[in-house]
């Protein structure tokens, strides 16, 4: 009994060097910063409009999709996915989906990054987009 009292207190401050992580954060953001590609400006509004309608309709992992406009040629697209599966979910979706061919006549990728941890599967599926990964190395949220 005493081998298991000193094997315990030995080995607790292991269980909590790792406080750091108390709240596993698993949630995957995506950046995109996009260029309206000319002659294309009258179909943005109508795009945005079915995009949102679809990630919030038939994506319950998503939790942010949102659009911002700087001018009129040129969009930021903000994306907060609840974890991995829910971002791997939403990217086989607008691969699979009809409005990626819009999507891709209508912008040009200027920047794409993702934040989080994600797997050589999910970069895989999206190198024609981004090859900018970047998982979190420190920081805490409120």
């Amino acid at each position: 009994m005493k081998i298991m009292l000193f094997l315990s207190l030995l080995f607790s401050p292991l269980v909590f060097a790792g406080h750091h992580s108390e709240s596993k954060d698993e949630q995957i953001i995506f950046l995109l910063d996009l260029e309206v590609i000319e002659g294309k400006e009258n179909q943005v509004d109508d795009l945005i409009d079915r995009l949102v309608a679809n990630v919030k309709k038939t994506e319950p992992g998503t939790i942010s999709y949102e659009y911002y406009a700087s001018s009129e040629d040129r969009i930021f697209l903000y994306e907060v996915y609840k974890d991995h599966d829910s971002a791997e979910f939403h990217v086989d979706s607008f691969m699979q989906g009809d409005l990626m061919p819009i999507f891709v006549d209508t912008f040009k990728v200027v920047t794409f990054e993702v934040l989080g941890s994600t797997t050589d599967e999910l970069k895989e599926k999206m190198k024609d987009f981004t090859q900018d990964h970047r998982p979190k190395t420190d920081g805490f949220k409120r």
